[in-house]
């Protein structure tokens, strides 16, 4: 408070806290205003009298801020009390169905942010929590709505492209047991099974438009 919040003419009048940090010290207006007059540390006097007046600001606004630093303490001991008991329940955010939402992610650093950057749209939501999402691929996969932060951008684009599906590596057709051609594999989202297009019959030479149903899935009824 003495120096760095000082604003000093040898420093082309701004304070050692704003050339080391690129802003004003935090400071409330009734101790900003006290403390905002342009310092010449060269002028002894002048020193002197602002040491004297933060000497006497200190002795009035801080007894304040222990009496703040300990309520913030004692709420940071209940809130910890109540964590480790096991009382605290997180809120759960209510999604329905259209919703446009993230996936949470452990971030590996503090500067990282805690979601991916894929948005998905919420297809069903199921009575235990869990959300039944799909991205614009068509993929359709569960996740629980602890998991899964809205998304609130106004223009997703939400056009379905099956075309855009990533087979996953090692998958083999149901017919010819071959994990080869993935780029001609279809994948049914609800048992995830592979069937080679040449494979079929009849055979399929373009990906089919709308929604494809696995031969297995259909005999199953």
């Amino acid at each position: 408070m003495g120096y760095r919040f000082s604003r000093q003419a040898s420093l082309a009048s701004f304070s050692p806290y704003f050339l080391l940090y690129g802003r004003d010290p935090d400071l409330p207006t009734s101790i900003r205003r006290e403390s905002s007059e342009v310092v010449n540390l060269d002028d002894p006097n002048m020193w002197v009298r602002v040491c004297s007046q933060r000497v006497e600001l200190f002795r009035r606004v801080m007894p304040a801020v222990f009496e703040n630093l300990a309520i913030a303490q004692h709420r940071d001991t209940l809130r910890y009390a109540t964590i480790r008991g096991g009382d605290y329940r997180p809120s759960i955010r209510r999604f329905h169905v259209g919703d446009y939402v993230y996936l949470q992610q452990t971030a590996p650093t503090t500067l990282d942010v805690t979601v991916e950057r894929t948005i998905l749209r919420v297809r069903e939501v199921l009575p235990s929590g869990v959300l039944m999402l799909e991205g614009r691929d068509g993929v359709v996969w569960k996740d629980h709505v602890r998991n899964c932060a809205p998304c609130h951008l106004p223009n997703v684009d939400g056009t379905m492209d099956p075309s855009l599906a990533i087979v996953r590596a090692g998958l083999r057709c149901m017919l010819c047991g071959s994990a080869g051609q993935a780029s001609r594999m279809l994948v049914y989202d609800r048992c995830s099974r592979g069937w080679h297009m040449s494979c079929l019959t009849p055979p399929i030479d373009v990906i089919p438009a709308g929604r494809w149903v696995c031969p297995r899935c259909t005999s199953e009824g």
